[in-house]
């Protein structure tokens, strides 16, 4: 495991555990002990202007200045702390996304930070701290697809929160969470729509140069991942016209699905050397251990199984960034279920309704803490859902995106409601500035992204009539979706096998808890695939954390 992990009873102790092919580093003097891991895309921008090639040291400078508030420097994946000696406090953060986990726990007179749970949990328990599964999290899991805000399955373990940082005040062990990044407070952009759209691909296009510059400064390729959806392809195609043709470009689905014929043609037409890796068959579904180690048990481990196969089936990894168009969909549009800000509702989160009753209070009292059904979607299903695909991908390089820079959220949160629901907004930009990303089916629709009613036409009607053409009358299920883990299931026999030798060994666990057995018990004997799954991932929780 990569990362670091910091240990504070009489005396504070540090371990990290860092690459050495990025930009992490640790600085130590009489004073300070910085330790920054990750990928900085502006790191080359920022020696530059201040006329330095020792980032180390103009990162100490930036915090004598600025103290945490330095951290908004950075942009990137990376994570980190600062130990302030003279101060006897220390600072710990994630980036504003919280891509790059933190988890911490106090227990009694000592404090537990780590960048991974699973080593966290294991350290506990080494220090004669027994860990017990926090069963409402467990439910919101079951009832939401994942676990809500900063909470883990292991009771009395939390994840700092994106855009904020931890200040441990040494002295009385009290523990702050605070934020340096808040979208809460944006106000609405106050120009009009055709500057939006102008704001918007300037600062898309700014992040796509940062991003293949960085490539350069690693002497790495281009490599980007290319689907069917808009967001990969305005990545793709914007970086072609700043002259930063992609060396390669990877797609991996069912074979001969929308994703595959739509990224393979895109390829072609611009002379992309092109990779695509079948998920058909879906033997990767018997990753169940595998993936909820590095889901850590926050998010169903189904979300990340295929990109798991997809990569580990890539040779050579002869690149160290790997460019994705993540949350484009959800942040100029996606997260928008009506054209006027209004609280969170139920549409976008909750996955299995059977559950939501034994989680319905504790969900509730979040929802309330939000004005901003777009802000608890970005938190709560882009952050902590979303992502686990780039946490398998880090496994190889991290991944990137250019929705994801501080500026680009700050103006999409800004813009009105009206402006970006059903994705006009988004539609609008790339008419105007890339027509061409226009002349390729979008998967989302089924029909080319040039005109604002085919955004919702195409996924009520046409996709509908698709995928009952498939289903009901060819019969070919397996063409229905990028992955369709239900024909794949049904189809394999070793599968099914597999699913239920696993649950018959494992459902033991989960003794000292019967109303969870029983409802686990009840998701396994369902006949779809997804309630399966979620019975087995819940079993695979208590065997990688508690027994």
């Amino acid at each position: 495991m990569k990362g670091f992990q910091i240990n504070i009873a009489d005396t504070l102790r540090s371990s990290v555990y860092f690459a050495d092919d990025y930009d992490s580093f640790v600085l130590k003097n009489e004073s300070l002990e910085i330790a920054v891991e990750g990928l900085i895309l502006n790191k080359a921008p920022l020696l530059k202007a201040n006329n330095t090639s020792d980032f180390p040291t103009l990162f100490e400078k930036f915090y004598k200045e600025k103290k945490i508030n330095a951290i908004q420097k950075l942009e990137g994946e990376f994570r980190g702390y600062i130990w302030d000696k003279s101060e006897e406090k220390l600072y710990v953060f994630t980036n504003p996304t919280a891509t790059q986990r933190v988890f911490y726990s106090k227990e009694k007179d000592r404090v537990f930070v780590d960048s991974h749970l699973v080593r966290l949990n294991q350290t506990l328990r080494e220090t004669q701290i027994r860990t017990t599964p926090n069963i409402t999290n467990l439910y919101q899991l079951l009832a939401f697809g994942n676990m809500l805000e900063n909470e883990t399955p292991v009771e009395n373990v939390y994840k700092i929160l994106d855009g904020h940082y931890l200040e441990i005040d040494l002295k009385t062990q009290v523990i702050v969470q605070k934020t340096y990044f808040d979208l809460e407070n944006i106000t609405y952009f106050q120009g009009s729509k055709e500057e939006a759209i102008e704001n918007l691909n300037s600062i898309f296009s700014e992040n796509i140069a940062f991003e293949y510059e960085k490539d350069n400064e690693l002497n790495a390729k281009h490599f980007t991942l290319l689907s069917g959806g808009l967001d990969s392809r305005m990545g793709l195609l914007t970086a072609v016209e700043l002259g930063y043709k992609p060396d390669e470009a990877f797609c991996f689905s069912q074979s001969g699905y929308l994703d595959e014929t739509i990224s393979r043609k895109i390829a072609a037409d611009y002379h992309i050397p092109y990779r695509f890796q079948s998920l058909d068959g879906g033997i990767y579904l018997k990753y169940i251990d595998k993936l909820t180690d590095l889901s850590e048990g926050c998010g169903l481990f189904t979300g990340g199984i295929h990109v798991q196969y997809a990569f580990e089936n890539l040779n050579p990894i002869d690149f160290k960034i790997v460019h994705s168009g993540s949350i484009g969909d959800g942040i100029l549009g996606g997260f928008n279920t009506a054209p006027r800000r209004q609280k969170p509702g139920e549409f976008k989160i909750v996955v299995n309704k059977r559950f939501l009753p034994k989680v319905r209070s504790a969900f509730d009292e979040i929802r309330n803490l939000y004005e901003s059904e777009e802000l608890f979607y970005l938190r709560n299903v882009a952050y902590n859902r979303t992502v686990l695909g780039a946490q398998v991908i880090q496994q190889y390089a991290y991944q990137t995106s250019p929705f994801m820079s501080q500026k680009m959220l700050e103006l999409a949160i800004s813009l009105p409601e009206k402006w970006k629901i059903n994705q006009k907004l988004y539609l609008e930009w790339l008419n105007q500035y890339l027509p061409n990303a226009a002349n390729y089916t979008w998967e989302k629709t089924g029909m080319r992204p040039d005109a604002q009613w085919k955004s919702t036409f195409g996924p009520k009607v046409l996709k509908r009539i698709f995928k009952i053409w498939n289903s009901k009358i060819t019969r070919q299920t397996e063409r229905t979706s990028m992955y369709p883990y239900e024909f794949y299931y049904y189809n394999s026999r070793d599968i099914q096998d597999y699913y239920q030798s696993y649950f018959a060994g494992n459902l033991w666990r989960l003794e000292n808890y019967p109303e969870l057995k029983t409802d686990v018990e009840f998701l396994f004997s369902q006949k779809d695939f997804y309630q399966k799954s979620q019975a087995v991932n819940i079993l695979a929780i208590f065997k990688l954390f508690f027994n």
